[in-house]
């Protein structure tokens, strides 16, 4: 890729994450990790108790006691919730947190003023670029970030050498087909259960007027146009990781045919659309089913690896 041409993707890209910036949460039920149930699901398959979420389950495993950490950088923090939802356990006593959209690093900043929270520091930075201090950070997080990173051999290797001896790399990530290049397994399955779906579960939350139509398999071209950073090395992500870091946990959170299925009609699925929170109950075990036969595989993934000695990792700690 050229300069010219990578300077424009990369404009592009921070334009998509800007308009995006604080837009998801959970209740808009437009996406499926936007479902309080599927939120639910995740935080038990990372191994967190009923009414804890993985972040706060991560935090009370590794850092019972230890609390505050020095330091802590976030990759791609967007407007910044996890931050500031990271400040209510007195995680860090200094918070750094880069992203590529200068818009959503505004909403960061202003969001962390108006919580009183003067130990963040944000910046604008591009994952695929970034240099990060040597032997400066207890934790580094990736929240939804580094499936957008080409140059994933450079970040590693930043992560490493940024990492205190014995400091964790944590991702929350999509782990599945690079460009969202959908498996014919995950396409049948999808477009099998959307099928069956009565009526007022297909229903558009976008468009009700309309319903959901039948998942797809996106053109390269298409991806690269919307966003070129969209899942552009997902599948690499876990396969890289053992030649840079000890890899500690890896728990898959499923997503191969909730992802696509839930996609515009998850808000579909509440307490006043009698029977809704049965059927996604029941799509629940189907995924599972289904990933445990090999059918489909986890598509997402709570991720914890941690610094390995320096004598093991010595010739991977270079950009």
């Amino acid at each position: 890729m050229t300069m010219g041409t990578y300077e424009q993707g990369l404009a592009r890209v921070a334009n998509v994450w800007a308009e995006q910036a604080a837009s998801w949460y959970v209740g808009r039920g437009l996406h499926w990790v936007e479902h309080n149930l599927v939120q639910e699901r995740i935080n038990l398959k990372a191994g967190a108790d009923p009414g804890i979420d993985r972040y706060h389950h991560f935090v009370r495993k590794y850092f019972s006691g230890k609390l505050p950490v020095e330091r802590a950088l976030t990759l791609g923090c967007g407007a910044g919730e996890f931050e500031r939802g990271l400040a209510s356990y007195n995680f860090c006593r200094h918070h750094d947190a880069v992203d590529i959209s200068g818009g959503a690093i505004e909403h960061a900043i202003s969001g962390a003023r108006a919580a009183g929270l003067s130990h963040i520091n944000y910046r604008v930075d591009d994952l695929n670029r970034i240099v990060i201090e040597p032997d400066s950070y207890d934790v580094i997080f990736g929240i939804s970030s580094v499936h957008h990173v080409s140059a994933l051999e450079h970040l590693y290797g930043q992560v490493l050498a940024g990492l205190k001896p014995g400091g964790f790399f944590f991702m929350d990530e999509f782990i599945g087909p690079s460009q969202f290049q959908w498996t014919d397994s995950q396409l049948e399955a999808s477009n099998t259960e959307l099928r069956k779906l009565p009526t007022r579960f297909a229903r558009s939350v976008t468009n009700p007027t309309s319903m959901k139509t039948p998942v797809v398999r996106p053109t390269i071209e298409f991806m690269n146009e919307h966003d070129p950073s969209e899942a552009v090395r997902s599948a690499d992500i876990v396969a890289l990781l053992p030649q840079y870091f000890e890899v500690v946990e890896i728990n898959g959170q499923g997503g191969s045919l909730l992802h696509l299925l839930l996609e515009d009609i998850a808000g579909n699925f509440n307490e006043e659309n009698e029977g809704s929170i049965a059927y996604l109950k029941g799509l629940f075990e189907l995924e599972d089913q289904l990933i445990n036969e090999r059918v489909l595989q986890h598509d997402f993934a709570t991720i914890i690896a941690q610094k390995r000695d320096r004598s093991a990792y010595a010739t991977h700690a270079g950009p």
